[in-house]
């Protein structure tokens, strides 16, 4: 990531220090283009235990739960394209622009196995995974221009694509899993800076957080499970957000 935002700051920079000495430009019209870099995903997982845990004692409980909870943390790069279409009046830029992402990696973590306190001869181990497929994206921004180059912010709201979920497996063969795949929503603020190299064409770099909420779903049992009467049931919550740095090309019409 630390690569990536030198190699896009240096580009920016050496396009934009020409732009005082240019006149303004106008920066009304529509555009299309491709962009790509990094992306940070992160998620926390929850579990709300029930069903037959209630005969379980508070210490098994706690730390059952506690266990099976999790935070994650990845980073792979991302590739997409946009749309849009800006008007200017005077300095200041209003535009709306549309998106879509691709979004590789994901990470699955593994843990265990882990003796419970309590009882030590017991122990359980534990898969979380999350996984961002692709996303898109409908934002509006406001900026300033300043010759060549325009600074702006955005905002609006993002849709992705991801699979989430977990798992667990003990020494007394207790087998339980579950996953869903799922659209997640929510908002998406950031900024970037653009500079033109020519009438229609501009080099930009972005940087967005997403805020993707969260989701929930139920274990059930696997096969081979020693434990299915009387059920105990774990509620999953699992939550998604995103950081994305990103260079782009613009080509305006």
């Amino acid at each position: 990531m630390k690569q990536i935002l030198t190699l896009s700051a240096l580009a920016i920079g050496l396009c934009a220090s020409p732009a005082m000495a240019q006149d303004e430009e106008d920066w009304t019209g529509p555009y299309i283009g491709v962009q790509g870099g990094y992306t940070g995903a992160k998620s926390d997982t929850s579990v709300v235990l029930g069903g037959a845990w209630a005969s379980e004692s508070q210490a098994l409980r706690d730390f059952f739960g506690n266990s099976m909870g999790t935070k994650q943390s990845d980073g792979d790069v991302n590739f997409g394209a946009q749309l849009g279409y800006n008007v200017q009046t005077s300095g200041i830029v209003l535009g709306l622009e549309g998106e879509f992402s691709v979004l590789n990696g994901g990470e699955t973590i593994a843990r265990g196995p882990l003796a419970v306190p309590s009882i030590p001869a017991l122990s359980y181990s534990y898969t979380n995974t999350v996984d961002p497929k692709h996303m898109f994206a409908l934002k509006a921004k406001l900026g300033g221009a300043m010759g060549r180059t325009l600074f702006y912010v955005n905002g609006g709201w993002a849709w992705t694509k991801a699979t989430l979920g977990t798992s667990v497996t003990s020494n007394g063969n207790y087998l339980k899993t579950g996953s869903l795949d799922t659209t997640m929503d929510g908002f998406i603020v950031g900024g970037g800076v653009e500079h033109r190299l020519s009438d229609n064409l501009s080099l930009r770099l972005t940087y967005d957080y997403t805020d993707q909420g969260d989701e929930t779903y139920v274990t059930t049992y696997r096969a081979g499970s020693s434990f299915t009467t009387p059920a105990y049931t774990e509620t999953v919550t699992q939550d998604l957000r995103l950081h994305l740095v990103r260079v782009g090309v613009n080509y305006r019409f």
